[in-house]
């Protein structure tokens, strides 16, 4: 039933990537200008790049204004970079009026850019974090092409563009994709001026347990950069920046430490014994210093020290207590917001966020794994993206607050791990046992159909009278419109039934081209025909446009009971109070000045019979997803314009 064997040890095809690889370090070592613009290699290198940055952009680019702001995250930190820009602070993160130390100041400084371009809006928000998409999906490519072979680069960058996870959070106001992007320029700084250093034609790459001193860069300043590239990850979500991935190079020289012979003759315990010794204390320490920890402090403190320095100094010490004892310490060590999960979970997040890729998970992992064993040519490449992708699955499962987009920066390395073994069978038709396609192929068509088909049934079949959708209170008017969202699978469905009769007739490149135009085709479908069919139920833009005129008017103070998602404030651009019960509500609308209130339907009809004639309702608006309204009441010297009549006890509850 299974097999993949290892045809790329000992044959042709084995010394043919091993030729293609050396060939390319040559080139990128002495050939001359003229011949590298010239050559064959450089022709394809150029291709690959354009049409993946072409279709990078198509997917990353395109719709970033079609939606509001999807609340937590993105209404959290758009609305902190807007009130940043408006006061022109580049230091003091703030929300709502109040220091909000969630994150290092990064992200909110691309925000503030995007803002000053384009005028604080969604697009402005987003456009910076799709554009370090892209060029995370070019680096990827990069990566893939320097590790393994251009063709494997083609398809770690495609994976990259086209999967579901990075393709969701790289069109988001939030800082992973900055994260991913700078500890991947981090990471691959080190692979090519370490152990894909160009060499001369004389030194072999394909030893599984090279030196130290042939594996680190050779020189200060390449140390300098690497560690650079982690001073900016600090700047963008603290010291997971340069923690995580000095694990993985860490990590990879422990594993890459050489090892003594031993006779034959040599006790169990003995063996075992220098088969961990590259793990011991002394090793350990031995590799810190070699990767020249003080230059690595020196440099991350002046990149991003000014800034922590700064934002301790100004708020007297309070954020930078925030930021490392409740958002690093208390997140590691318990569940914050609900966001916990089982020890597997990252790998069902995997599973899910490198959609389509990930139908082969199981095959890729087993090739990966023999070839560590077996493949001399391949060892190296493997292994650091195994530690790669290992250092933050496995920290990311012991902690306790967990979330899908924690592992984004592994992305890359899972990438380039994929692409290998699509590589592999695109080169060894044969090898890959049909088994295989059969399975991930039938997951890909079946996962289509039930979006196809699925997604219009819970919201249409109806079990005692209510919908599955029904259950978990999703508003009417939305279930009306999954007949269209279902058609979002269509590309799964048709691309996987084609590429599995590809498959059987063994044109596996063909076949996984298929796959590429499933994962395109479908998230190009997501955010620009089903997204905008969202966009005009999402309401907290409209309570902002209708808030926004009485502000403009009278300068109300406004204040919230029971509704205040955080995107609320990015369109409000308004201090708004929070109201913790009934009777602060009522304090707030008794007290004196022209009072906004915004509220949900159970708590009008809560406070409907403690108003005061002078308030009126100034708008009624359909909730998102929820079922229900919300309500904004107002309360002023002159009479407003009104979409309601001033609330009595005869009027007719809302709905």
């Amino acid at each position: 039933m299974y097999s993949l064997s290892d045809r790329t040890t000992n044959s042709p095809r084995g010394e043919l990537l091993s030729t293609v690889r050396n060939r390319n370090e040559q080139q990128d070592a002495s050939a001359g200008l003229f011949t590298l613009l010239t050559g064959t290699e450089m022709k394809d290198h150029h291709r690959h790049q354009l049409w993946l940055l072409v279709i990078a952009a198509a997917v990353l680019l395109t719709g970033l204004h079609t939606t509001r702001l999807w609340d937590q995250d993105e209404g959290y930190f758009a609305s902190t970079a807007a009130e940043m820009h408006a006061q022109g602070d580049w230091i003091v993160p703030t929300f709502n009026g109040e220091l909000f130390g969630h994150k290092p100041p990064w992200m909110y400084w691309m925000m503030m850019i995007g803002y000053e371009l384009f005028g604080t809006s969604e697009f402005a928000a987003r456009i910076l974090t799709a554009v370090f998409g892209v060029a995370t999906c070019l680096l990827t490519y990069h990566l893939g092409r320097r590790v393994f072979t251009a063709e494997a680069g083609w398809w770690a960058g495609l994976v990259m563009a086209s999967c579901l996870m990075f393709n969701f959070v790289s069109r988001a106001a939030t800082p992973d994709t900055y994260l991913t992007f700078f500890s991947t320029l981090a990471l691959y700084l080190f692979a090519v001026t370490g152990p894909y250093r160009a060499r001369p034609e004389t030194s072999s790459t394909s030893e599984m347990a090279p030196s130290l001193s042939d594996v680190l860069p050779q020189r200060w300043t390449h140390f300098v950069a690497i560690y650079a590239a982690m001073g900016v990850a600090t700047l963008v979500k603290g010291p997971i920046g340069f923690l995580f991935p000095m694990a993985v190079i860490g990590l990879f020289l422990l594993c890459t430490t050489p090892r003594r012979e031993l006779d034959a003759s040599a006790p169990r315990w003995r063996q075992w014994f220098e088969a961990l010794r590259p793990f011991g204390p002394v090793n350990f320490f031995q590799t810190i210093w070699r990767m020249r920890i003080f230059t690595a402090i020196a440099v991350i403190l002046l990149v991003a020290g000014p800034w922590y320095i700064a934002v301790g100094w100004k708020t007297n010490g309070v954020f930078l207590q925030e930021f490392f004892g409740v958002h690093h310490f208390h997140r590691f060590s318990t569940p914050m917001d609900s966001h916990k999960g089982p020890f597997y979970y990252y790998i069902v997040s995997i599973l899910v966020g490198m959609f389509p890729w990930s139908v082969f998970a199981l095959p890729t992992f087993l090739l990966v794994i023999r070839h560590l064993r077996t493949s001399a040519s391949s060892q190296r490449g493997l292994l650091l993206m195994t530690c790669w992708a290992s250092v933050y699955v496995v920290i990311f499962s012991l902690a306790s607050t967990k979330l899908p987009n924690y592992i984004l920066p592994a992305y890359p390395a899972l990438a380039v791990l994929a692409a290998y073994f699509y590589q592999y069978w695109i080169d060894n038709p044969a090898s890959v046992h049909r088994f295989w396609p059969r399975i991930a192929l039938g997951i890909l068509a079946l996962v289509g159909m039930l979006g196809l088909i699925g997604l219009p049934l819970a919201g249409a079949w109806q079990w005692n009278g209510q919908t599955l959708l029904d259950r978990v209170g999703l508003a009417s008017d939305v279930q009306s419109q999954l007949a269209w969202f279902g058609l979002v699978g269509a590309p799964a469905t048709i691309a996987g039934c084609y590429a599995l009769y590809l498959a059987e007739q063994g044109r596996s490149a063909a076949a996984v081209k298929c796959i590429a135009w499933t994962g395109v085709l479908s998230i190009f479908g997501v955010w620009n025909i089903a997204a905008p069919q969202i966009a005009h139920h999402q309401i907290n833009g409209r309570i902002g446009a209708a808030i926004q005129q009485h502000v403009t008017e009278a300068s109300p103070q406004i204040a919230e009971f029971g509704y205040f998602p955080p995107s609320l404030s990015f369109y409000v651009r308004h201090r708004i109070d929070p109201c913790s019960d009934k009777e602060a509500t009522q304090q707030f609308m008794e007290d004196a000045g022209p009072k906004l209130l915004i509220t949900t339907t159970d708590g009008y009809e809560s406070l409907k019979g403690t108003l005061h004639e002078d308030v009126a309702v100034v708008e009624k608006l359909d909730r998102f997803p929820e079922k229900g309204q919300i309500v904004i009441l107002y309360k002023g010297g002159s009479s407003p314009q009104r979409t309601a009549h001033s609330p009595s006890k005869s009027e007719p509850p809302i709905r």
